[in-house]
Order: structure tokens, then C-alpha cells, then sequence
């Protein structure tokens, strides 16, 4: 048995062991349950910087876990090859801590940046009352909202990202509620809808098919759109998007053909 397929098999069998589904065992590394599926199918092995969390849940040791066996098993691993292990499992955390500064300076300089734009709007704003003034402030603080789950989240960070789109675009809304009518808030609802089912859809299904999904929910959106604008729909726009979701289907149907093969 390949090494590959001798820990796919014992991550599942941990799993089930603890009383864990594929989706509680991702949530507690911050992944998705389609990673987790992967290695149990033996498609794909788990980084090393997931080694020592993924130990832990499932209750074993980092070396059990590389070896695909518990210690009790006829060829245990020996101790200084389990030193060496989590030495390089420390190495890699150590690693991925020092690659991760970069978001943190990144975060700073965005948090300057934004204050800097923001205290003399404010002040203008106090002293003039202009009303463009106060959305021009709440672009900014809307900016610095919307980059701080993607800089500063370790675990997903598109998820935070769209929670803060979704909280904060009603400020917005209500600024401009006297401008434009009312059918721009069923466009702005029904776009942040789509966002929220294409982060859904990548997710829980395989690329090339929630690409497909993503394709079709796309050209459902700019249908209705069309309603609520009150112009004509393009079939050839429908068409394209059914073409484009075959194509993305007909891809992710022979790439799994070509991994069963």
C-alpha cells in the first residue's frame, strides 16, 4: 500500500473513530470539508503546516499520523524519526508565521493610510456639513472594513470579507436613498445573494463545477437585472452562459476521468 493511501485511509479511520464528519474535522483545522475528502480518497495529502493541528484532532501523534498506523503496530516509528518530524513541523509553522508578517505591515499601512484620508474629511465635514463629504468618509471607513478580514483572518478570510459587505453596504443604501430608486436595492440584495452562493458553491463543490454554478446563478442574475431595469434580455447572453457551465463541466467530467484512469 502506497504511503499516500496508507494515511488517507488512517485519517478516515480517526475520523470516524473520534466521531467526527468531514465538515467538523475541516472547521477545526480552518479548511474545507473538500480538502478533508481529498486526503481521505488519497488525491492529495495534508500540508505540513496542518500536520500538528490535524494530529491533535484526530488524537494521535504527528509521526502516527506520517506513518499511517498507531505505535502498537508491528513496525513502530522510532523516536528520533518522531523528533525529527516535529522539529520540521516547527520549522514550517515558524515559516508560515514569519510569511504571514507581510499582511500584518500591509494591514498597518492600509490603517494609516485610511486615517490619514479620514481625519481632514471628517474635519471638513464638521466644519462645511457637506453630505458628499460624509460619503466620501464612508468609502474609506467602508475600504478599511471590507481589507481587514483578508489581511488580519486566518481562517476565511473571503467569508469575513463578505459578512462586512453585506453589514455594511446598508449605510450606503440609506445616503443614497433619496438619488436613485427603489429597484436599486433589489440589484444590490440580489448581487451580494450571488456573492454569497459563489463563496458556496467553491466551497462545497469540486472547481470546474462550481465555476459551472457560478456561470449559471451569473446569467440568472443579469436576467433579472434586466427585469428590474426593464430591458430586453439577450438570449444570446442566456446561451453563452449555458455553453460556458457545459464547458466548465465537461472539463471537471474528464479531469476526474483522467484521475480515475
Amino acid at each position: 500500500m502506497e504511503q499516500q493511501e496508507r494515511i488517507g485511509l488512517f485519517i478516515r479511520d480517526m475520523r470516524l473513530e473520534r466521531g467526527l464528519t468531514q465538515q467538523q474535522l475541516a472547521d477545526r483545522l480552518g479548511i474545507t470539508d473538500k480538502a478533508v475528502s481529498k486526503w481521505e480518497r488519497c488525491v492529495s495529502c495534508p500540508d505540513i503546516t496542518l500536520l500538528r493541528e490535524l494530529a491533535d484532532a484526530l488524537g494521535v501523534t504527528v509521526a502516527e499520523l506520517l506513518a499511517g498506523e498507531r505505535d502498537e503496530a508491528p513496525s513502530p516509528v522510532p523516536p528520533e524519526v518522531q523528533d525529527a518530524v516535529l522539529e520540521t513541523v516547527r520549522y514550517a509553522e515558524t515559516a508560515r508565521k514569519k510569511n504571514s508578517g507581510w499582511r500584518f505591515w500591509t494591514f498597518v499601512a492600509l490603517t494609516a493610510s485610511c486615517l490619514a484620508a479620514a481625519v481632514p474629511l471628517l474635519i471638513l465635514y464638521a466644519l462645511m456639513g457637506n453630505p458628499y463629504l460624509l460619503l466620501a468618509l464612508k468609502s474609506v471607513a467602508f475600504g478599511w472594513a471590507l481589507c481587514y478580514p483578508l489581511l488580519r483572518l486566518e481562517k476565511r478570510p473571503v467569508g469575513g470579507c463578505l459578512a462586512v459587505l453585506t453589514f455594511a453596504i446598508i449605510p450606503f443604501l440609506l445616503q443614497i436613498r433619496d438619488s436613485y430608486p427603489a429597484s436599486i436595492y433589489w440589484i444590490v440584495f440580489l448581487s451580494v445573494a450571488y456573492l454569497w452562493a459563489v463563496y458556496g458553491l467553491f466551497r462545497r463543490l469540486r472547481l470546474w463545477r462550481a465555476a459551472a454554478g457560478s456561470i449559471l446563478l451569473g446569467g440568472l442574475l443579469g436576467y433579472v437585472i434586466n427585469m428590474i431595469l426593464h430591458l430586453p434580455a439577450h438570449p444570446a447572453n442566456i446561451a453563452g452562459s449555458i455553453m460556458s457551465a457545459a464547458a466548465c463541466l465537461l472539463i471537471d467530467f474528464t479531469l476526474g476521468r483522467s484521475r480515475r484512469g
